[in-house]
């Protein structure tokens, strides 16, 4: 049961949904999966994705490089949106934050006028 609800959230989040949100869809608890980070970085779950993860790096490094050759022509916001998007889903995969959180936390006490 629990290989089957570990490749379910997998493939959930590789199609786009968040990990706590897969994990919750896939029968585990609600507390658990407040905690994705746990999910992401056991030894299962990175042997099963370290596959998926080589894929996404592979397709966001030729997308880059592509990139270069069509910058010209391709509206620099898909450009910047496809490599982001990858870069996303390569930190939630692998148990990485997505946002750089000392930027957060310094944008949250800037004082407005």
């Amino acid at each position: 049961m629990s290989e089957i609800r570990r490749k379910k959230a997998i493939k959930m989040v590789v199609n786009g949904s968040s990990v706590a949100s897969a994990m919750r869809k896939a029968g585990y608890s609600k507390a658990y999966s407040k905690h994705s980070d746990k999910f992401t970085k056991t030894k299962k779950v990175q042997k099963e994705i370290k596959p998926i993860l080589k894929r996404l790096e592979e397709e966001r490094d030729q997308a880059l490089e592509r990139a270069k050759g069509i910058r010209n022509k391709a509206k620099y916001k898909d450009l910047i949106d496809s490599t982001e998007k990858l870069t996303k889903l390569i930190q939630l995969l692998s148990g990485k934050s997505t946002e750089n959180l000392t930027f957060v936390d310094y944008i949250k006490n800037v004082k407005r006028p």
